[in-house]
């Protein structure tokens, strides 16, 4: 039987510490091919981190013990975000390998999650991507899928839409045992088929920082592939080691939903998500004046000319 190839993409930006130990949960929980596991590569992807901690990354290369998986170090010269870091890492990877497996570098695997994720989409043609269960650094189960952002799920509230289709909206607070099909899976831990990645051209690098994970679900639907929970395999994810929050960080969140938005909504759909959030964000402008300025941006359209990407000098 020929071996499994999982290529491994991990994004560095300023947290070389977090890489280090990430790169380390691989080597350990990953079996050999002799005893059943995959063969594997990963590729990190340093985002133009300051100098020091690109430095402090440089060793990595190393880190792989005498026969075993490749390491490769990229650096950027400008923060091409999370869509499309890991796409420069996509172009260094094999292009012979079966799957992708985009992994945020502040998480460290507890169970063999690569073997485990090729193992179910070998064997569930319909899967185009899963996701490993997530826990905490404390060790409490996290909430590892979401859903598709529609009307009707943000007037109504997602407890009635899964009244009435309970399949398409499964909860995300319930324990699972068995791989079940959910609309997206967060992006801390992507893996997917390769062959449907490439035919859908991979992320859409517009996304610079959010709603990667809901685009690819999306794109890979509509050519017919599926999003899976596999809650055996287990993740600890240390969330938001790379991205403080900020106003700024905010709008880019609008700009991404925004996008996503024009692609798959109509004009009137739209306007009618324009204004939700709007009203969602102005309600609260009491409580933070921050709340204020988003509404006011999002009334204007959440402009993507706005973006972090375009107030960035190359270094």
């Amino acid at each position: 039987m020929k071996s499994r190839k999982v290529s491994i993409v991990l994004i560095n930006y300023n947290s070389h510490q977090f890489t280090y130990d990430c790169v380390d949960s691989i080597l350990d929980k990953t079996a050999s091919v002799a005893n059943g596991g995959v063969d594997y590569e990963i590729v990190i992807v340093d985002n133009n981190s300051v100098i020091t901690d690109y430095e402090a990354l440089k060793p990595i290369v190393s880190h792989s013990p005498a026969g075993g998986p490749r390491i490769q170090l990229i650096r950027s010269r400008i923060n091409l975000g999370f869509s499309g870091g890991n796409m420069l890492g996509v172009q260094l990877a094999d292009p012979t390998t079966d799957y992708y497996y985009f992994l945020n570098n502040d998480c460290v695997l507890r169970t063999d999650v690569c073997t485990q994720l090729a193992t179910f989409i070998d064997s569930t043609p319909d899967a185009g991507l899963c996701g490993a269960q997530m826990f905490a650094g404390d060790g409490s189960r996290q909430v590892t899928f979401g859903y598709l952002p529609t009307l009707g799920s943000k007037i109504l509230g997602h407890g009635v839409v899964r009244s009435f289709n309970p399949a398409l909206y499964p909860s995300v607070r319930q324990v699972y045992t068995e791989p079940l099909q959910v609309p997206f899976v967060m992006g801390s831990t992507l893996f997917v088929r390769a062959s449907v990645f490439n035919l859908i051209g991979g992320f859409d690098v517009a996304h610079f920082l959010y709603v990667e994970e809901e685009d690819l679900a999306k794109r890979l639907l509509l050519k017919g592939y599926k999003s899976y929970l596999v809650p055996q395999a287990e993740y600890i994810h240390f969330t938001g080691q790379s991205t403080t929050r900020n106003y700024d960080i905010e709008k880019e969140y609008y700009i991404s939903l925004f996008h996503y938005f024009r692609k798959y909504h109509t004009w009137p759909e739209r306007a009618l998500f324009r204004a939700y959030y709007f009203i969602k964000n102005g309600r609260k402008f009491r409580r933070d004046p921050i709340y204020g300025r988003l509404a006011w941006f999002i009334g204007r359209g959440s402009p993507m000319r706005e973006s972090l990407r375009y107030r960035q000098p190359i270094r």
